[in-house]
C-alpha cells in the first residue's frame, strides 16, 4: 500500500491519496481547492498511480473541494455519502459499501454528527494484514477533539447544535471507538482549523488508543456531559461557511 498527506497549512485542511502500488489504482480523499486539481493529477503520476476514486468525507462548510475538478481531469469517479443532496453526478455511498484497489480495501462507514452526511473509511492492506490499518476519520475524531456540531443547523440553532452533538456522541461510541487501538487516525483536520474545539492538536494524525486515553472530549462517558463539553468550545464559525458548503453541494452554480 502507498499512503500520501497533502495539507493546507494556512486553514488546518489535510488531504490524502491511498493505493495499491502493485495495480497502481488510488483514491484522493477530501481533495482541497487551495492545492488544485493539477497538484493531485501530478502527484499521483510522479508516484506512477492512477486515480480511480474521489472520496469525500462529508461536505465541507470551511473550505472548498477540488473533487469535481479532479474527476473531470482524471475521469475518477467521485464518492459522496448518500445523504448529501448534491447537485452534480456522483457515486452515493452507503454503510458497508466497500471499494477495492488492488490488495487495498476501503470500508465505508457512516459516521454522521459533524454533519448528517460525514462518512469515515476504514481502509486495510491485505497485502501486510486483514486487520485495519488506518481511519480516514473526516470531522468525526480529530487529534485531541472532535468535531463541530453546528455548521448544518448553525450556531444561532442551538437545539439544531446540540442535537447534532447527541448524534456525533453516539457516533463515536458505538462506531469508531470499538475499532483497534492501533488504528492509525487520518482527520480532515488539524491545528488551528476552525472546524472543532478548543482542543484539536497540531499533529494531524493520532491512533485511536492514544485518543481513548488523552482526548478530552471522549473522556465524557454520558451524552449529556459530552454535548455540553462540546457545545461549550465552540469557536467562531469558518468564513464563508454557507457558501463553501453551497459550492460543495453544486448548488451556488445554479444560484
Amino acid at each position: 500500500m502507498i499512503a500520501r498527506i497533502y495539507l493546507d497549512e494556512a486553514n488546518g485542511c489535510a488531504s490524502y491519496l491511498i493505493g495499491d502500488e502493485i495495480e497502481c489504482k488510488a483514491a484522493i480523499v477530501d481533495p482541497l481547492d487551495a492545492l488544485g486539481s493539477l497538484f493531485y493529477a501530478e502527484k499521483a503520476a510522479a508516484l506512477g498511480m492512477e486515480i480511480a476514486w474521489i472520496l469525500e468525507t462529508h461536505i465541507h462548510a470551511d473550505h472548498r473541494s477540488c473533487g469535481r475538478d479532479l474527476a473531470a481531469l482524471t475521469g475518477a469517479t467521485v464518492g459522496i455519502s448518500a445523504q448529501a443532496p448534491v447537485r452534480y453526478p456522483v457515486h452515493t455511498l452507503h454503510e458497508g459499501e466497500q471499494i477495492k484497489l488492488g490488495s487495498v480495501l476501503i470500508d465505508v462507514l457512516e459516521t454522521p454528527g459533524h454533519t448528517p452526511e460525514s462518512l469515515s473509511f476504514l481502509v486495510t492492506d491485505f497485502r501486510r494484514s486483514a486487520q485495519p490499518l488506518l481511519l480516514f476519520s473526516g470531522d468525526a475524531l480529530f487529534s485531541g477533539d472532535v468535531g463541530r456540531p453546528d455548521l448544518v443547523g448553525g450556531v444561532e440553532n442551538e437545539e439544531a447544535a446540540a442535537k447534532a452533538a447527541q448524534v456525533l456522541f453516539h457516533t463515536l461510541q458505538e462506531k469508531i471507538l470499538p475499532l483497534p487501538d492501533e488504528l492509525l487516525v487520518l482527520p480532515a483536520h488539524y491545528g488551528g482549523s476552525a472546524c472543532g474545539g478548543l482542543f484539536m492538536s497540531g499533529v494531524p494524525f493520532t491512533t485511536l488508543g492514544y485518543e481513548k486515553k488523552s482526548n478530552t472530549a471522549l473522556q465524557s462517558k454520558e451524552e449529556q456531559s459530552f454535548v455540553a463539553h462540546v457545545l461549550s468550545l465552540l469557536k467562531p464559525p469558518p468564513r464563508e461557511a454557507v457558501t463553501n458548503r453551497a459550492e460543495n453541494l453544486g448548488t451556488a452554480i445554479e444560484a
